[in-house]
């Protein structure tokens, strides 16, 4: 399972740094693979432990031949190689032979690595005398079978990855796919990583090459971005913002419980009013100083609201206006406060306060009002 997750993690890794128009498939043609216009421009294998201090890749493991030998079979069927090929382990690899590897070869270190590949594959030859050769001496052997020049060219586009840290390579992917440094990195990965996963699962239940684009994945990247940007710009549900009772009682004396009361308004629906102005303020004030929400909308919504409360007045009017000032008072009320709830910054904001309470802090500013007989100290 460790394993698996490894080339999980390392082939969206790939996909943050791949080319646009490049894809990154999963046990397709190796571990983790990058594909361009259908063909396979590198491929990766990798060798994890969950054991501290384990030893991989010696000179005669297994894994570091058995990884020579499947890419030598693919080219063997194929007449190519892979422009590049990774070789990925989550522990400080050993041996001479990784020494090399280590350094890049290139150049006269090709025929020094060629030999130190041979000088290993011809230590354990000899061993056991009689009987077979052991498993890992008949894939020694398979590989050697080679010319230098084939294995040359295979040495020379093996690029070594060590002690590969999933949490440490979360920078370098994040850059890879341009995340908005203005959220959470770590959310944006992990919502990432979930479809990514997802994905892949889809293609291995169908019977398809789990294989995904980079084009696909910066798509899903911008779509969780834009979604945590919205979930900033919602305010805090209101069971969240608890009102102490001397918010309460130091808000009865402000002017929009006067206009409460002008209406006659229950005392259970004042003490509501009051809490939903408070935390209405509270969210307000946090939303600007963090400055998720420009101080020109509020201005903008306070004006879309007070455009709505004209047209109530003037509904209430034409259809009630034999009903007492009280009672057109209360419904006009009721149809501003009740159940309307006004988007913030284009974004739906079901949190009634969050109305209700902008509604108050209108009329605390006399800008709105509910007694149809009032004149107002300000132009309406």
């Amino acid at each position: 399972m460790a394993g698996l997750l490894l080339q999980l993690e390392r082939a969206l890794h790939h996909l943050s740094g791949a080319a646009h128009d490049e894809s990154v498939g999963v046990e397709v043609v190796d571990d983790v693979s990058r594909h361009r216009a259908g063909d396979v421009v590198a491929q990766e294998q990798d060798k994890n432990s969950v054991r501290s201090g384990a030893r991989i890749l010696g000179d005669r493991g297994t894994s570091l031949w058995r990884t020579l030998q499947i890419w030598i079979m693919a080219y063997r069927e194929s007449g190519v190689f892979s422009g590049k090929y990774f070789l990925t382990t989550n522990v400080q690899a050993s041996g001479r032979i990784v020494g090399l590897l280590r350094n890049g070869v290139d150049g006269e270190s090709v025929t020094e690595t060629v030999a130190a590949l041979r000088r290993a594959g011809a230590g354990g030859r000899s061993l056991p005398k009689d009987g077979p050769p052991t498993k890992v001496q008949v894939i020694v052997d398979d590989v050697l079978a080679e010319p230098d020049k084939v294995l040359g060219q295979l040495l020379s586009r093996i690029e070594l990855v060590e002690d590969y840290d999933v949490k440490a390579a979360r920078s370098e992917i994040a850059n890879g796919f341009g995340i908005d440094p203005a959220v959470d990195r770590d959310q944006v990965l992990d919502a990432l990583v979930g479809w990514f996963h997802s994905v892949l699962k889809d293609a291995w239940d169908e019977g398809r090459p789990a294989i995904v684009s980079r084009k696909a994945s910066l798509t899903q990247c911008r779509k969780i971005e834009r979604s945590l940007v919205r979930s900033r710009l919602l305010p805090r549900p209101a069971s969240d913002l608890d009102v102490a009772p001397g918010d309460v009682a130091r808000t009865r004396g402000r002017p929009f419980v006067d206009h409460l009361g002008r209406i006659e308004t229950e005392d259970d629906e004042v003490l509501e009013a009051i809490e939903h102005f408070v935390r209405f303020n509270v969210e307000k004030d946090r939303l600007a100083r963090e400055g998720e929400i420009p101080l020109r909308e509020w201005t903008d919504r306070g004006n879309r609201l007070k455009q709505r409360w004209v047209q109530e007045r003037r509904r209430v009017k034409l259809e009630h206006g034999s009903r007492t000032r009280v009672e057109r008072g209360k419904l006009i009320l009721a149809g501003t406060t009740y159940n309307h709830h006004e988007a913030l910054l284009g974004q739906p904001c079901h949190e009634l306060y969050m109305t209700s309470g902008h509604y108050h802090r209108l009329a605390d500013d006399d800008l709105v009002w509910w007694d149809p007989d009032y004149q107002g100290t300000r132009d309406a």
